[in-house]
C-alpha cells in the first residue's frame, strides 16, 4: 500500500489535542485534595471525572496518527529524531526548571540529580519521580518514536526484522498498556481500517469515546491493580492479567475505531472539535498540557494560605477550576508563542539547513514494486 507523505492539516486530529488536554486538566483538579461536593466525588458523574487522565491515552494514538507520516517526509531519521527533541524538550525544560525553582522557593526541593534526569524524559523502564507530574507520557512518546525510526531504518536492507521488530515491540504495550492507541493511531494513519464495518462504526466516535473511557476506568475500579497502567503480568499474578487483557484489547478496540472516526470529523463530535475554542486550544495544547500543574500548584498554594479552602468549603475544588483555568490558559498561549513558536521553530530551521535536502522518504515496499515495474 502507498504511504500518505503529505503535511495536509487534520482540524480535527488538531480540534481533539485540545479536547484531550482539557479532559487531563479536569482531572487534576479532581486530584488536587482539595474539598468538594458530593455529586463530583461520587456516583456517575464522579467516575466520569476519573477518567480525565485517559486524555493521555488518545494523545498516544494523535501521536500514532500524525508521527509516521512525519517519519515519511524527513530527510533522514536523524532529522527525525533531531525534530522530535526539539519539539519537545524546550518546554519540557521550562516547566521542570521552574517547578524546580517554585520547591526549592516552597521549602520543597528536589535534588539536581532527579532534577536533570527529569529534563531527559527518562522511558517507562526507568524509574524517576517526575518532578513536572504531567510530563511522565514524554518517556512514552520517546521511545515510540525511537521505536518507529529504527523499525523503519531496518526496513531499508531487511523487511523481516524491521517486522519483526515491530512484532517484539507489542511486549512494550503488555507491559505499558496505556500506550495501547499508540498502535490503534498507527493502523488508521497506514489505513488499515478500511472495511466496511470499521467504516460504519466510526461514523459515531462518541459512542466509542464512553466506551473506550468505560471500559478504561472499569479495568481500574474491577481489577486487583486498581489502577490501567497497572493490569500488566508485573503487577498482577498471571491468573488475574490473563482473564482482564481480553479487556484490554476491547478497550484497544473501542479506542480505535474512536481515533478513525474523531480523524474523519464523523458525527457531532468532529463538528464539535472544528469548532473555533478547539481549534484555539488544540493550538496551545502541548504548553497546556506540562504548564498546569505548577499554575494550580501556586494557586492551591494561596488558597490554602488565604483561608479561601477553609471558607469555601466543599466549593473550594470547583472554584480552584475556575481561579486556575485563565491563568493556565494565559501561561500556555504565552509558552506557544515564545518557547514552541519561536525558539523550536529557530531549533528547526537551523536542523532544517544542517541536514542534506533529499525526497520524501518512501518504504520499501513502494520501492520493491516500483523495481518489479521496470
Amino acid at each position: 500500500m502507498e504511504h500518505d507523505t503529505s503535511a495536509r492539516f487534520n482540524p480535527y486530529v488538531h480540534g481533539a489535542r485540545g479536547l484531550f488536554c482539557l479532559m487531563v486538566f479536569v482531572y487534576h483538579v479532581v486530584h488536587s485534595g482539595l474539598p468538594t461536593f458530593e455529586l463530583f466525588a461520587r456516583g456517575l458523574f464522579g467516575e466520569a471525572l476519573q477518567t480525565g487522565k485517559f486524555g493521555v491515552e488518545f494523545f498516544f494514538g494523535i501521536s500514532g496518527i500524525v508521527i509516521l507520516p512525519s517519519l515519511y517526509r524527513a530527510s533522514s531519521v536523524v532529522t527525525f529524531i533531531l525534530d522530535r527533541y526539539a519539539r519537545i524538550l524546550p518546554v519540557l525544560w521550562a516547566t521542570v526548571i521552574a517547578i524546580a525553582i517554585f520547591g526549592w522557593v516552597s521549602g520543597k526541593g528536589q535534588s539536581l540529580l532527579l532534577v536533570g534526569a527529569n529534563l531527559l524524559a527518562p522511558p517507562p523502564f526507568i524509574d524517576v519521580i517526575q518532578i513536572n507530574p504531567a510530563a511522565w507520557s514524554l518517556g512514552y512518546e520517546f521511545l515510540f518514536y525511537g521505536v518507529c525510526a529504527v523499525v523503519f531504518l531496518i526496513s531499508g536492507f531487511s523487511r523481516p526484522l524491521a517486522l519483526a521488530l515491530a512484532a517484539g515491540s507489542l511486549i512494550f504495550v503488555v507491559y505499558y498498556p496505556r500506550a495501547l492507541l499508540m498502535i490503534g493511531g498507527v493502523l488508521v494513519a497506514e489505513k488499515y481500517l478500511s472495511s466496511t464495518l470499521l467504516q460504519s462504526l466510526a461514523k459515531y466516535p462518541a459512542i466509542f469515546f464512553v466506551l473506550f473511557l468505560t471500559v478504561w476506568r472499569g479495568l481500574e475500579l474491577v481489577s486487583a491493580a486498581d489502577y490501567v497502567g497497572f493490569v500488566t503480568p508485573a503487577h498482577l499474578s498471571f491468573h488475574d492479567w490473563i482473564s482482564a487483557f481480553p479487556f484490554v484489547v476491547l478497550g484497544g478496540l473501542f479506542g480505535t475505531i474512536f481515533l478513525l472516526g474523531m480523524s474523519r470529523g464523523n458525527g457531532p463530535f468532529g463538528r464539535m472539535l472544528s469548532w473555533p475554542v478547539m481549534q484555539w486550544l488544540g493550538t496551545i495544547s502541548f504548553s497546556f498540557y506540562l504548564w498546569p500543574p505548577l499554575v494550580m500548584a501556586g494557586v492551591k498554594l494561596i488558597m490554602y494560605r488565604t483561608g479561601m479552602v477553609d471558607a469555601l468549603g466543599h466549593g473550594s475544588q470547583l472554584v480552584f477550576f475556575l481561579v486556575s483555568l485563565p491563568p493556565s490558559l494565559v501561561v500556555a498561549t504565552i509558552s506557544h508563542r515564545f518557547l514552541e513558536v519561536k525558539a523550536t521553530g529557530r531549533i528547526r530551521k537551523r536542523i532544517d539547513r544542517i541536514s542534506q535536502a533529499k525526497p520524501a522518504v518512501r518504504p520499501i515496499m513502494e520501492d520493491a514494486t516500483a523495481k518489479e515495474g521496470t
